[in-house]
């Protein structure tokens, strides 16, 4: 009889467990076709049934994954930390880590990260270090995040999250007033990948630090690359803004922002204005409006009034005066927009 119940129990629990495997690989096949709510309350489910430690923390883990909010997939992660060191263990940790950064919850995620860091040999060193030195920055906690940036950029084989890592790690030297090196981390960056996403951004922030370095025309050249190389950027407006103070503090002559010294211009003294504008992106759309009308060899200028910038379209450049005042008239004619005639000193004249 014993024996008889001993094999029912073993019958049993073999079929518990087939079962269960059953029922998580029908998870996997729902999470497959991103059928996250269905897998979900299958696995809540399944978890009830659960007695085996290794699956319970395998069905936490996916409930984690598959939940669509930040607070229950924590509560799944912070569940498998309960149970003793897993395979599991470490996926938590810097699932824990991430949530706690897109909270702002600074101390949980450099407390997460750091448990891992404690791991030598875990899969997510390196994104844990990566965790670590973004919640120390995050909090204005320059030094320690620049030592953590400094090892991941070392050990990283992600070059998007190096770049980033590189980007703030060169920001918290800005922030720490610590110029020259900013500078240097900002110029890795453009030295590694010249066609990087962050071009605008690195030339307005190397513009920053050599303006602080008190290095105006080394400044102000890379906020007319910027203003120049990418008109549509962010940032342009606030390099305009940097090069408008610059002249008002005498840093920046006025005699910078005039018309392009091309060789055709020099021999031929008019250009007829379209539009004086307030920055380079309107400029640059005003420009690409007039192409589409059909206006012909426009360019773009600055020029300076009491100190302000403003950015111009032109056409031309024309030999006599009589030829711009005729090519004006027609434009007049064609756009319904007032025109002017300039020459080569950027003087009104008609």
């Amino acid at each position: 009889m014993k024996k008889t119940i001993s094999l029912i129990i073993v019958f049993f629990s073999l079929y518990t467990i087939s079962l269960l495997g059953h029922s998580l690989s029908v998870v996997y096949s729902h999470i497959a076709k991103d059928e996250y709510a269905t897998a979900f309350q299958k696995l809540k489910s399944i978890l009830q049934q659960c007695k085996d430690d290794e699956e319970k923390v395998e069905i936490l883990y996916l409930l984690g994954q598959c939940t669509d909010n930040a607070n229950d997939a924590s509560f799944y992660y912070k569940e498998i930390l309960k149970e003793k060191e897993n395979a599991y263990t470490d996926r938590a940790l810097i699932h824990l880590a991430k949530i706690s950064l897109t909270h702002e919850d600074w101390k949980a995620a450099t407390q997460y990260s750091e448990k891992l860091l404690k791991k030598t040999f875990s899969l997510y060193y390196s994104e844990a270090l990566f965790m670590k030195a973004q919640a120390h920055f995050c909090c204005a906690e320059y030094f320690p995040a620049i030592t953590s940036y400094k090892e991941f950029i070392n050990i990283s084989l992600d070059s998007s999250q190096r770049e980033l890592a590189m980007l703030n790690c060169g920001t918290a030297y800005y922030e720490l007033k610590q110029y020259t090196k900013a500078i240097e981390q900002f110029s890795q960056i453009q030295a590694e990948n010249p066609n990087s996403n962050f071009n605008p951004y690195l030339l307005y922030l190397l513009g920053l630090c050599y303006e602080s370095s008190a290095e105006y025309t080394d400044a102000i050249t890379h906020y007319k690359t910027l203003t120049n190389d990418y008109p549509y950027s962010q940032y342009s407006p606030l390099a305009e803004q940097q090069l408008v103070s610059l002249i008002e503090k005498g840093h920046y002559s006025s005699s910078l922002t005039t018309l392009p010294q091309t060789d055709e211009l020099l021999e031929k003294k008019y250009i007829v204005q379209l539009a004086a504008l307030d920055n380079s992106t309107q400029a640059h759309q005003a420009e690409d409006e007039y192409k589409n009308l059909g206006v012909k060899n426009t360019f773009i200028f600055t020029k300076s009034v009491n100190g302000k910038i403003y950015y111009a379209v032109g056409v031309g450049p024309y030999s006599t005066e009589e030829e711009a005042l005729y090519k004006k008239n027609a434009l007049q004619k064609k756009t319904s927009v007032h025109t002017c005639i300039k020459n080569h000193e950027n003087k009104e004249i008609s």
